[in-house]
């Protein structure tokens, strides 16, 4: 089973606006409430990523045992099935923290309304990158989800009796290119981040040049 590094580099939103501008101070306040919500997510990233480096260990050790030394096997899979838990849970708390954060992204809707129209259609644009970060990280999710099903199969088969080592080898290349699909996935999460992080700076640079 390849290393996992799951971890999703996020680029942090950072703020610096100082000034009174009503739409300046709009977008901030949205972003800041975005960001605030987040907060859970990026809490939980380090250690989701020690989990994940706990697991790959054990697996790694595990591995190395007979079926013939049945005890220790099971004992090692049922430890590697608790750190797949501990990591789904990690995971739970993440996706509720974006889906919260997801929820402000209307309330662009507003100042877009309000916006003078030389700066409508970077606010829009905005808003769409930040809508299409929250899908794309819906897709990592997902995408997580299916590797975590796919590993545990593979836990369950290293105990199994009769398991032959086809079969072991079969469950490991499926785990294998899912892990590689999640992280195209977080690469592509990791870009639209950028992009957001970006136009936001755009936006406020150009803001405050027209005060």
């Amino acid at each position: 089973m390849k290393n996992l590094g799951l971890v999703v580099s996020l680029a942090l939103l950072l703020f610096g606006c100082s000034s009174s501008s009503s739409i300046e101070k709009q977008l901030l306040d949205v972003m800041t409430k975005m960001n605030t919500a987040e907060k859970e997510y990026r809490n939980v990233q380090s250690a989701l990523t020690e989990l994940e480096k706990k697991e790959q260990q054990l697996f790694n050790k595990t591995m190395k045992i007979t079926q013939e030394q049945q005890k220790d096997l099971k004992t090692k899979v049922t430890a590697l099935e608790k750190l797949l838990d501990q990591r789904l849970g990690y995971l739970k708390k993440e996706d509720v923290a974006m889906a919260k954060a997801k929820e402000f992204a209307s309330d662009f809707d507003a100042i877009i309304d309000n916006a003078a129209e030389n700066h409508k259609h970077s606010i829009e644009e905005l808003q769409l990158v930040i809508d299409e970060r929250y899908e794309l990280h819906s897709i990592v999710m997902s995408d997580y989800q299916k590797l975590a099903s796919l590993q545990k199969e593979l836990y369950e088969l290293l105990i199994a009796e009769g398991t032959e080592l086809k079969q072991l080898n079969i469950k490991l290349a499926e785990v294998n290119s899912q892990n590689e699909i999640v992280q195209a996935s977080i690469t592509v999460y990791n870009g639209m981040t950028e992009k957001v992080n970006v136009l936001k700076d755009t936006i406020f640079a150009n803001l405050e040049n027209k005060e």
